[in-house]
């Protein structure tokens, strides 16, 4: 059987053997058949898909790049007849320069055509050709006959030679405290950014040439440890870590890295410095003595101070007991704002003129924020008893002398008193006083012989028992001669000199567990603001007060002794007290929160915005809504919390305009406008600005001149 594959192969001569016979005779013969192949089939170009290679180099074309097939011609007979010779470059057969301008499909086939860049020239080179099987005119391209060339491309691509460059490199210091108790500080793009417009960030590489002597690098997402080098798109991803070693000695490290492309081209070293700071008691132990009044207890902040820091202080009962013994103020929250590297937290050491053993408790600081805890987070405060008048301290104390104050060795007034404490008289103690506190007093402000070096001997006396007071301290507050005493009751007291300079007065005395009461010789002041607050039934009498109720004096009690009440400074007025309304004050507010009338309220001004952006801020970032004022005290208050500078409230009419209300759904019960209220609203100005003076003002909510806010929570 003759197959078309071997009639193509070559011409081959055919036969047939035959026996012709008459009968008589017989004679045979061969019938030989010559055939000769006929090409009627167009080479086909059927991949053309050109070279891509790098300047300088050389590339292979292989059958994926040119081929050409022809199903009646041997690949030995595809010829490429190449027309025009590619201008940046040369082609080579076999190793050698194309000479004879043509090579065949069975070179291509075993790797033996090749192109080499020169280096240099346009990023674009190409070879023509025409293809062939040696008997047809013409090639078949895309379907078509073709008989013009047809153009290979080679594409040339630039050798990267310009390394990556840093765009900006800051210190991070923002320190977070992390869930297993370590302290990290996260490196990411908006502190270390590195560009390349010729490679993608995860082929930008950090190399580290020295790492961080004080901590080390860890990557988040895999938890390993990071010694040799980190990529731009593990900065963008918020995945390189330094966790911070737990020894203290230092408060910042640095690290030396280069920067590189997969090239191999690299930019200068450079350093990042790590910065941070670490807060701490100034010191562990205190030994005070009961009369000492007020205790302040110093936290210093080392290091890095430009940023804000915070740091809470929690109060350990060990013998001593809060609101027995000491109270503590009302915020547990200690700010450091940038450049400030010291705080004080004050403690007032409760003197009830009892005999008792020496007590203790301890204050412990926890939950840094943007800081790390030093090793002195503990303090104990050691309350040693004024036993026979008398405080032994186990240090001595000289009061020229400022190494007593560090040591946090408190005297009292008289060191040399051993008389005890009877009734109708008193013994206080004296507080050290700044100096810019201590009075200072101008001939004409007293009486004749008078000056300020007998002011803490100045006594007075009880009127009917002849006893005497001494006042634990004198200074002059404006206008005012304040005298500071502590006692058990109010009493009526006068000038213990002579009768021609005798000023009389009446100073209420009271001995509270809670707070050194701070009385003032005045003229008869203001009657009580307010008593609808007070859950005492309402008497025809009313108090007098020895001074108006003001923010510097929140938190101090008044006993009425006509009507045997106590009455409470909340910051704006006189509030009468009782154990029922200290149940209410006890409910707590967060942290950095501070409670009136019912609320929590927060002072935002590290991030002011707009009036839309504040709400949006106290409901996502504080879990409340912009402050409802429910009443002029209450605005008195938030004014004086907001330290007189414009905040916003939450009172619009974006809903319907001129119909007003607050965001927290709260009734309308108390407006404070400028000039009375808008008209008609401007567009866009729906929201309220509380300004100078507290007046209420109405703004554009989405635009304008950011401010503070004020959010509040129900408690």
């Amino acid at each position: 059987m003759v197959t078309q594959e071997s009639m193509l192969k070559a011409a081959l001569p055919l036969f047939a053997r035959f026996i012709v016979s008459n009968g008589l005779q017989t004679k045979h013969g061969v019938f030989e058949v010559i055939l000769e192949t006929v090409d009627r089939a167009f080479p086909v170009v059927t991949r053309n898909r050109g070279l891509r290679l790098a300047e300088g180099a050389t590339g292979l074309l292989s059958p994926e790049l040119l081929q050409l097939t022809d199903p009646d011609t041997p690949v030995e007979n595809l010829t490429f007849l190449l027309v025009q010779l590619p201008q940046h470059g040369q082609l080579y057969l076999r190793g050698a320069v194309v000479l004879q301008h043509n090579f065949t499909q069975q070179d291509i086939d075993r790797g033996h055509v090749a192109y080499r860049h020169s280096g240099r020239g346009s990023h674009t080179d190409r070879f023509t050709f025409v293809a062939t099987d040696g008997t047809n005119q013409g090639f078949v391209v895309d379907g078509r006959v073709w008989q013009e060339p047809v153009s290979f491309i080679v594409q040339v691509d630039q050798l990267d030679k310009t390394a990556p460059h840093i765009t900006y490199v800051h210190s991070p210091s923002q320190v977070g405290l992390l869930k297993n108790g370590c302290y990290g500080i996260y490196i990411t793009s908006r502190v270390l950014k590195a560009s390349d417009p010729d490679t993608e960030d995860d082929q930008i590489i950090f190399r580290i040439l020295r790492g961080p002597q004080h901590g080390h690098l860890e990557n988040t997402t895999t938890g390993e440890f990071i010694h040799e080098k980190f990529s731009q798109k593990d900065l963008n991803s918020k995945t390189i870590l330094y966790i911070i070693n737990p020894s203290l000695e230092f408060n910042s490290d640095i690290m030396e890295f280069q920067i590189m492309d997969p090239t191999g081209n690299s930019a200068a070293p450079q350093i990042l410095e790590l910065k941070w700071s670490y807060i701490e008691w100034s010191q562990t132990e205190y030994e005070v003595c009961e009369n000492v009044g007020i205790l302040p207890l110093e936290v210093t902040r080392k290091g890095y101070s430009m940023d804000s820091a915070f740091v809470s202080v929690k109060v350990k009962q060990v013998s001593a007991a809060v609101g027995k013994d000491f109270t503590t103020t009302p915020s547990k929250l200690i700010q450091f704002d940038p450049g400030m590297s010291t705080k004080m937290w004050n403690i007032a050491i409760t003197y009830d003129g009892l005999e008792e053993d020496d007590e203790v408790f301890e204050v412990i600081l926890n939950s840094p924020v943007n800081a790390v805890l030093g090793t002195k987070t503990k303090a104990a405060v050691k309350i040693l008893d004024s036993k026979g008048g008398q405080c032994h301290p186990s240090y001595s104390f000289n009061p020229n002398k400022h190494k007593a104050w560090k040591k946090g060795i408190w005297p009292p007034l008289f060191p040399g008193s051993s008389s005890h404490t009877t009734s109708g008289s008193f013994h206080p103690e004296r507080r050290p006083l700044p100096s810019s506190k201590r009075l200072a007093v101008a001939r004409g402000d007293t009486p004749q012989g008078f000056d300020s070096t007998d002011l803490y001997g100045l006594k007075l006396r009880t009127q009917g028992n002849g006893k005497t007071v001494h006042p634990s301290s004198v200074y002059r507050n404006g206008t005012d001669i304040i005298y500071n005493y502590h006692g058990m009751v109010s009493l009526q007291l006068e000038d213990d000199r002579s009768p021609a300079h005798r000023r009389n007065t009446k100073v209420s005395i009271i001995s509270q567990p809670q707070k050194t009461i701070k009385v003032a010789e005045l003229p008869q002041a203001d009657k009580v603001e307010s008593t609808t607050d007070s859950h005492f039934p309402r008497q025809s009498h009313l108090p007098s007060f020895p001074k108006n109720c003001t923010l510097e004096l929140k938190g101090l009690f008044h006993l009425e002794e006509s009507l045997q009440k106590l009455y409470k400074c909340n910051g704006i007025a006189w509030k009468a007290w009782s154990p029922q309304t200290k149940e209410v004050e006890d409910k707590s507010c967060p942290v950095g929160w501070h409670h009136h009338s019912g609320y929590c309220h927060s002072l935002i001004t590290e991030q002011q915005g707009t009036w839309s952006t504040a709400a949006q801020a106290c409901r996502e970032n504080h879990l409340g809504s912009l402050v409802t004022v429910l009443s002029r005290q209450h605005l008195r208050w938030l004014w004086d919390f907001s330290g007189r500078e414009p905040f916003w409230i939450g009172l619009n009419d974006q809903v319907r305009p001129g119909y007003w209300e607050w965001i927290g759904g709260e009734p309308v019960t108390f407006t404070n406008w400028r000039r009375g209220p808008p008209q008609r609203s401007k567009p866009g100005k729906n929201c309220v600005l509380v300004q100078r003076q507290g007046k209420w003002q109405i703004k554009d909510c989405k635009k304008g001149k950011p401010h503070n806010y004020v959010c509040s929570r129900k408690l």
